[in-house]
């Protein structure tokens, strides 16, 4: 196994060769010397990848975590939007639903991609139905705002679980 890599191979044939009877002591000893850095080169080199790969699953956790985070608070905010325009005495928050919209397609888009967007803009099934308190003049803004909150869920359930934790 350890013969496989170039590092270790390179090391085990220095040290076969120092082991070699050979006349002259000084070919012996730097060969011994030079075994000795290359094997002390690959044991490093090992530990660093190791430390490397663990960096990466760290700053991967972090990053999905920090998504996940933004996403809730993405869902929370429309859910408030939902209270306001179910609220007929309250005026309609058109400008404040369209801007919470746009905010969250930018990041989706820098964060996540083209393809997140596009399931943001998706329109949800009938499953989820209307809500019969809505005003009929509000339901257009309310299913508007009601399908993203859907989809930003289902994209943040991607996201909740560590896949690595399972």
């Amino acid at each position: 196994m350890l013969r496989s890599r170039p590092q270790f191979r390179l090391a085990y044939r220095a040290i076969t060769i120092a082991l070699l009877p050979v006349r002259r002591s000084v070919y012996k000893l730097r060969l011994g010397a030079a075994a000795l850095v290359l094997g002390a080169l690959a044991v490093g080199a090992a530990f660093y990848a190791k430390y490397h790969a663990h960096v990466q699953v760290e700053r991967q956790q972090s990053d999905r975590a920090e998504i996940h985070n933004r996403l809730d608070n993405f869902i929370v905010e429309g859910r408030d939007l939902l209270g306001q325009i179910k609220d007929a005495r309250r005026a309609l928050p058109a400008t404040a639903a369209d801007e919470w919209a746009q905010r969250a397609e930018i990041y989706l888009r820098d964060k996540l991609g083209e393809r997140y967007l596009t399931r943001f803009r998706k329109e949800a099934n009938e499953m989820y139905g209307d809500d019969a308190s809505v005003p009929a003049p509000r339901l257009g803004y309310w299913r508007a705002v009601r399908n993203r909150i859907v989809n930003l869920e289902a994209i943040g359930a991607e996201f909740s679980e560590q896949p690595w934790r399972r």
